[in-house]
């Protein structure tokens, strides 16, 4: 029967080699007060014994961790995945790692995490704020104590001294419901999430703004905007919503690829033909609707280059310790419209 080892601690080392603790510190550390050779002996050691370096312990003398925390709302949305893949391209290219959280759309949880973050396991926060997120005094309270923060999609308010990365919803969703009516669609519904998240009620708008603008009227027992927040029970809200339709659409928008997929197969499912009766479009381009049969014509999100600028803008607060008054800096990405089988 094995037994656990305790871990190797820089005190263990400094014994076995007859040293002060300082000097094993030191000499991990690369300084140059430590003779070479006295290094070499050291690192040798660590590594014969197994030494990991207790990154909260070296931040405390170090003031910092190199780790970045990175707060999303949920972890099963490809979206949120493809922004982290960017966060994290970025941030190891510039010697930061980081550490991601999901808030389950909680503002609760939102606020808990923070206070995790803030206890010194971070650099610096990337969050995208929670469709319950109405107050943002814990963002202003983490900022004003010196934690450089950047929010990125979901922004109700803006946040003086915070970054923010995001794009035009309204404007993408008014582009991509015109050009369904430039296609001759007149019964277009609509399909969203929670109605609370601020993306969601722009999205709605471009909707409602598209049709507005060619005297097209807004049937309200064709739009949808989904209650759920998990993917099995969003399945079942859009089928319930297809089969209890007394007016038949002729294009569908829907407010992400996913909603976009579902509602594919729904249809597929009750024998309409794509696009001949029904066109679909998605928003996002995260990578199923191309392989999806037929293929999502969508808008396309830059969903990474979104996490590679939430980064960049982070990193760049990090290297700038004494701008204690950061002027707001807010960066607005383009979207386009990507045409497939769908329509």
């Amino acid at each position: 029967m094995g037994f656990k080892k305790r871990r190797v601690k820089l005190e263990d080392i400094a014994r076995k080699l007859n040293v002060s603790i300082a000097t094993v510190s030191r000499a991990l550390d690369k300084n140059p007060r430590v003779k070479q050779s006295t290094r070499e002996k050291v690192l040798e050691m660590a590594k014969v014994m197994g030494y990991m370096p207790n990154q909260i312990a070296k931040s405390l003398s170090s003031g910092k961790t190199n780790i970045i925390g990175v707060l999303i709302p949920r972890y099963d949305e490809p979206f949120f995945i493809e922004v982290c893949r960017g966060i994290d391209q970025y941030a190891r290219n510039h010697n930061y790692k980081i550490l991601i959280s999901s808030s389950r759309n909680s503002y609760e949880f939102e606020k808990e995490n923070l206070i995790s973050f803030e206890r010194g396991i971070v650099d610096g926060i990337i969050l995208s704020p929670t469709h319950e997120t109405e107050n943002v005094k814990h963002l202003n309270d983490l900022i004003n104590k010196g934690m450089p923060m950047v929010l990125f999609d979901n922004i109700r308010e803006e946040v003086s001294g915070a970054d923010h990365v995001m794009i035009d919803d309204e404007k993408s969703s008014f582009a991509a419901v015109e050009f369904l009516i430039k296609k001759g669609k007149k019964k277009i519904a609509f399909i969203g999430g929670i109605k609370q998240k601020k993306v969601f009620q722009d999205r709605y708008k471009g909707y409602i703004g598209a049709l507005a603008k060619y005297n097209i009227p807004v049937y309200k027992n064709l739009v949808l905007h989904c209650s759920s927040l998990d993917r099995e029970f969003e399945d079942k809200e859009i089928l319930d919503f297809f089969k209890k339709l007394t007016v038949t659409p002729d294009a569908v928008f829907t407010c992400t690829d996913n909603y976009g997929l579902l509602t594919m197969k729904t249809l597929l499912k009750t024998g309409k033909k794509i696009p001949q009766e029904v066109a679909v479009i998605g928003f996002g381009d995260l990578g199923l609707g191309e392989v999806f049969v037929p293929t999502l014509t969508c808008i396309s999100q830059p969903s990474f280059e979104m996490g590679q600028k939430a980064a960049e803008l982070l990193i760049s607060q990090l290297n700038e310790p004494d701008d204690v008054d950061h002027k707001k800096k807010t960066v607005r990405l383009e979207t386009k419209l990507i045409e497939r089988e769908s329509t």
